[in-house]
């Protein structure tokens, strides 16, 4: 059943990234060039079939100047773009502060995202980049903002 939703959240989001790229007349071809990646896997990503790192939607969101919440879905606010850098460190502060302002075990989390604890303590811990669709299906059930989760609050 988790899975399930992960895969409804990854063809939720992907479907704005079309739309986003198609608004700027651009074709597939031309985003995996900005991206430096083959087509096929720019596609992939497009269509739900891979995740699209944090990293390289980063660039989208950049190059196509809107906000995480906006290509994500999360928003019909069509936010202008803020400089983010993806950092572990950053992001594993801000779930880790998200979890433990609600109050969240870390077990409720590892198994609504379907992982072992293991990986989710590498991801509050800054070890590892969190997968962009656990972040996104994160941000969705608990009413959070990607950009805000990705910024440094300092």
């Amino acid at each position: 059943m988790i899975n399930e939703k992960i895969t409804l959240v990854i063809n939720m989001k992907i479907k704005r990234l079309r739309d986003i790229r198609e608004e700027k007349e651009m074709t597939q071809e031309d985003v995996a060039n900005i991206l430096k990646v083959n087509r096929s896997t720019y596609t992939g990503w497009e269509t739900g079939r891979d995740t699209i790192p944090l990293v390289r939607l980063n660039v989208i969101c950049r190059c196509f100047n809107v906000s995480f919440d906006y290509i994500m879905g999360l928003s019909n606010e069509d936010k202008h773009y803020e400089e983010i850098t993806i950092n572990a460190k950053i992001i594993g502060k801000n779930l880790k502060k998200f979890r433990k302002d609600r109050d969240l075990p870390q077990k409720e989390l590892f198994n609504y995202l379907n992982t072992t604890s293991s990986t989710w303590s590498a991801y509050e811990t800054g070890k590892v980049i969190i997968k962009t669709d656990f972040l996104y299906t994160i941000c969705q059930k608990y009413n959070l903002s990607v950009d805000e989760m990705l910024s440094s609050k300092d």
